[in-house]
């Protein structure tokens, strides 16, 4: 049969929040997807009876590029240094992008 493509999964987390943000990247790239295990969260607790929330796309030949932009974008967190203000001389994570004592950009 050609011309079938089978549905694979590229992402799971316990996370629905983060399998919903690589929804969102892979709708951004045509990549027609889905969610799965939605309502079997743990919401974040790990026992018996939970189930990973999975991202599955419905071509897996799609499968491959999927995965790579979810890693590149999702899984791979590239940390900043941190940062000290040069008004006030605080030391600031690299998340803030203004101080956030003095409210002051470096």
């Amino acid at each position: 049969m050609q011309g079938l493509h089978v549905m694979q999964k590229v992402y799971s987390h316990e996370s629905l929040a983060l399998v919903n943000s690589a929804k969102n990247l892979l709708a951004l790239k045509h990549i027609d997807c889905f969610i799965k295990n939605e309502f079997m969260g743990s919401g974040g607790h790990v026992g018996l009876g939970t189930a990973l929330i999975e991202l599955w796309v419905f071509d897996d030949a799609q499968a491959t590029v999927a995965s790579s932009l979810i890693e590149d974008e999702l899984i791979k967190v590239v940390e900043a240094p941190a940062w000290q203000c040069l008004h006030c001389g605080e030391e600031n994570d690299s998340a803030f992008e203004s101080c956030w004592k003095c409210q002051r950009s470096p």
